[in-house]
């Protein structure tokens, strides 16, 4: 399938850094999913909730797990990676949740799995300022010039997107759970009518990372 290229002039907030695969030490064993609940835990990672990672503040998309532990897939400026989004250690002292929710800290969804969904499905977002909204795929392996920063791959939505929800997660509801479909990259228009938005889809991330989400 071709790539259609769109250019976006909107120059984003955070500058994009080069890709880069955390290593995992071959020696560790391989592991269940840990947890939920770590020992010592206290706060609760939902999908669509504020984070501070490195004294940014970001939101998490999905909660992931991999031999070397409990992963927060966001937008590529949080994690440190390229092309639209990525991976980082969940902090100490949290608790992974197979959960997305209304950006607000409300569980709504349990993850189920990562089914793509076609062109034509209704999709929806969580994120920390719209709380969850929801639109229709309208088109896959879109290519988008970001104020010169050119993303691959992504998948475009007519689902509005507020400034500050970078990485937000965009799930379809399937049998009463979660279907995860990728994080948010950027987007353009309004809410009530005109938005586009884009999202990396999650299966890349997964397994350039090595990673298995959460589900329940």
């Amino acid at each position: 399938m071709g790539r259609t290229v769109v250019r976006f002039t909107v120059a984003v907030a955070c500058a994009l850094v080069a890709f880069a695969q955390p290593a995992v030490a071959a020696s560790t064993p391989a592991l269940a999913a840990p947890g939920p609940a770590d020992a010592g835990a206290t706060a609760l990672l939902i999908g669509g909730d504020r984070i501070v990672i490195n004294g940014r503040q970001c939101v998490i998309g999905f909660n992931a797990y991999s031999r070397s532990g409990r992963y927060i897939v966001t937008s590529s400026a949080c994690a440190g990676s390229g092309n639209g989004a990525g991976a980082v250690p969940a902090p100490a002292g949290s608790t992974s949740t197979a959960f997305v929710g209304n950006g607000a800290g409300n569980p709504l969804y349990t993850v189920g799995g990562a089914t793509p969904a076609p062109v034509g499905s209704t999709v929806c977002m969580s994120g920390p300022v719209g709380g969850v909204r929801c639109g229709t795929v309208v088109a896959l392996n879109q290519t988008v010039n970001f104020g010169g920063q050119v993303i691959y791959g992504l998948t475009r939505t007519t689902v509005c997107a507020y400034p500050g929800e970078t990485g937000a997660p965009f799930f379809t509801v399937v049998a009463g759970k979660a279907q995860a479909q990728g994080t948010l990259v950027g987007g353009t228009g309004v809410c009530g009518g005109g938005a586009t938005s884009w999202f990396k889809p999650i299966g890349g991330v997964l397994s350039a990372y090595g990673l298995t989400l959460y589900t329940g």
